[in-house]
């Protein structure tokens, strides 16, 4: 094949992982290679659980007959075992796979048409050889910053920033506009639907419970629902490591309208969305969280007919659109009840033909690097 719809995700991740980062990345390859691109994903092992195997991704992730390469490149430092020098230790490791994998791809490897990645340094090094280059950017850091800042100035090079937040706060010159994008995540339309058949009061909290080793600190939205107030409503909680889970579990032992859950497949997943009334979106007050994040969850509790109570952050505010969010304050149970409280008397509002689906994402992408 030419490289004329030939593109290589060149990035700094692993695989396979429960993350929304790993998600969205294999949901970019699935649906780039549904409008006839070739795609490889390259990736570096560089835990004992990476895997390039595409059939056991294939089926981690749960992809139908979509195919697409998967290479694993080789990782030198596991920096994931380090007990010192963690944050630095990532960043060499990082810079340093990121500057071979480069050349090695390079000279290994059929020139693609265009290369995408999640990685600052390898958008760095891919920029500096005057390679097409798009970097996906989902959070930001002062040596991210200061990376972009000198990657963009390259013909070549082009950003996808995830909200308009991110944009702002990179503050990139107004001169490289045309080769910025602000594009949102989307749902999948594979697995998410809506259901007529909603179980009333049935909340649903799906995703991790900690990001970055850190709690997301939802023990008051757990603790609420002992309230007698709620006492006919239904939390199902879906997420977490089976550690995790099993702990919670004895912690909340007492609340009988509390579920735990450990990660469920999609398949099951869509269908417990479909089945309840209300998704709650929260996490812990960190900077990523309060400005920089495009939940994946928000798309997918939409396309499955929710309504939607979510922790009062701006990041959050920018979703509302569609009019669909019922806010709350962090680690605040009143204001957390009332807003559970307050949405039961909402209509459900039909927005998945206005929603943002993964296919109309990569259209809108391919446009731009067109």
């Amino acid at each position: 094949m030419s490289n004329e719809k030939k593109l290589y995700y060149l990035t700094y991740q692993d695989f396979p992982a429960q993350t929304a980062n790993s998600q969205q990345t294999i949901g970019t390859c699935k649906y780039f290679s549904r409008y006839e691109y070739s795609v490889t994903l390259f990736f570096p092992l560089r835990s004992k659980t990476s895997d390039d195997n595409y059939e056991n991704l294939k089926k981690y992730y749960e992809i139908k007959n979509d195919i697409f390469f998967v290479k694993g490149l080789y990782h030198k430092d596991n920096f994931e075992t380090a007990k010192s020098f963690r944050k630095i230790r990532y960043i060499y490791s990082h810079a340093y796979w990121s500057y071979k994998s480069v050349n090695e791809v390079l000279n290994s490897y059929d020139p693609p048409s265009i290369f995408f990645t999640r990685s600052d340094w390898v958008f760095y090094f891919l920029s500096q050889k005057n390679i097409p280059v798009v970097f996906e950017c989902h959070k930001i850091t002062r040596l991210r910053k200061f990376l972009l800042k000198k990657s963009i100035k390259k013909n070549t090079s082009k950003i996808i920033f995830i909200n308009q937040n991110l944009k702002n706060f990179t503050n990139i010159n107004k001169k490289y506009n045309k080769r910025l994008l602000i594009q949102g995540a989307g749902f999948d339309g594979d697995y998410f639907y809506t259901s007529k058949n909603k179980t009333s009061k049935q909340a649903v909290y799906a995703g991790t419970l900690s990001r970055l080793g850190n709690s997301r600190s939802l023990d008051f939205i757990f603790n609420s629902f002992g309230d007698e107030l709620l006492a006919d409503f239904k939390l199902k909680v879906f997420g977490g490591t089976e550690a995790e889970v099993l702990e919670l579990k004895e912690k909340y032992k007492k609340l009988k309208n509390v579920l735990f859950s450990k990660h469920v497949s999609k398949a099951e997943l869509s269908k417990e969305l479909s089945e309840s009334e209300i998704g709650i979106l929260a996490s812990s007050p960190d900077q990523y969280s309060q400005y920089y994040t495009d939940p994946l969850k928000f798309y997918e509790y939409v396309a499955s007919g929710l309504k939607i109570v979510a922790t009062d952050f701006p990041a959050h505010r920018e979703l509302d659109n569609n009019k669909n969010i019922l806010f709350f304050t962090h680690n605040d149970e009143e204001s957390f009840k009332s807003a559970l409280l307050e949405s039961i008397k909402q209509e459900t509002l039909d927005h998945q033909q206005q929603l943002e689906s993964m296919n109309s994402r990569i259209n809108n992408i391919i446009k731009f690097i067109s």
